[in-house]
């Protein structure tokens, strides 16, 4: 398994948008786990196996979108009870 791990790492030049340059990163190709999207999961440092492992189950950006938005909307459905409450608990 560290084998098939490894041969999907490999040093990459990386555009950094926070610092405009550059700069040599350890890369993993992998896929989202919802999607089968291809990813490529960024690391400074050479991974760990457990961070490589860890990097496999993290899902697209897309799909974690899907992901919070509907997180969002349950809040939002909470928060409108609260909202549309007449409080006939409380004294006037």
């Amino acid at each position: 398994m560290v084998e098939k791990l490894q041969r999907r790492l490999s040093k990459k030049v990386v555009f950094d948008p926070e610092i405009k340059l550059d700069r040599i990163c350890w890369v993993l190709e992998t896929s989202c786990p919802s999607c089968s999207e291809p990813l490529e999961v960024i690391f400074d440092d050479l991974p760990t196996e457990a961070e490589m492992k860890d990097a496999e189950k993290m899902p697209c950006d897309d799909c974690a979108g899907v992901i919070y938005s509907e997180d969002e909307k349950a809040g939002d459905e909470i928060d409108q009870l609260f909202i549309e409450d007449d409080h006939h608990d409380h004294k006037s």
